[in-house]
C-alpha cells in the first residue's frame, strides 16, 4: 500500500467519499506490549520455580555427598581394624603351626615320641 492509502485508512476516509469505520487494530508493537503484562507473572513464577528446584537439588546433592564421605570414613576405619586383626590371626596361626609349639602342647597332654621299633610305615 502507498502512503496515501495508509493515511486514508488512518483518517477513515476513502477516495470515493465514503468513510471507513476505524477498527480497533493492534499494531505489532501493541500486540507484544498487551500480552507481556499478562504473561510476565507466569514467566516469573516458572523461573522462580525452576531456580527453587535447582537449588533444592543442589542442597540434596551436597547432603548426599557429605553422607557418602562419612560412610567412606567409617568403612576405611573398619577396614584398617580388620586388616590389623588379619595380621594378628596370621601370626597366631603361624606360631600354632610351628613344630616346636606342637611338641610343647603334646608333652603337656602327656604324649611322647614313640620308640624306633613302634613306628610302622604304610606303603
Amino acid at each position: 500500500m502507498r502512503d496515501s492509502q495508509w493515511k486514508q485508512l488512518e483518517t477513515g476516509s476513502t477516495s470515493s467519499g465514503g468513510s471507513i469505520k476505524k477498527r480497533d487494530t493492534v499494531s505489532p508493537e501493541g500486540a507484544c506490549s498487551s500480552r507481556l503484562p499478562r504473561i510476565l507473572p507466569y514467566c516469573v513464577v516458572v523461573a522462580l520455580s525452576i531456580l527453587l528446584l535447582v537449588g533444592l537439588f543442589n542442597v540434596w546433592n551436597r547432603m548426599a555427598l557429605v553422607q557418602l564421605g562419612y560412610e567412606i570414613s567409617t568403612l576405611e576405619t573398619k577396614n584398617k581394624e580388620l586388616q590389623g586383626r588379619v595380621r594378628e590371626l596370621s601370626l597366631e596361626l603361624s606360631s600354632l603351626e610351628s613344630p616346636v609349639e606342637i611338641e610343647k602342647k603334646a608333652t603337656k597332654q602327656g604324649l611322647r615320641m614313640p620308640s624306633v621299633g613302634r613306628i610302622v610305615h604304610v606303603p
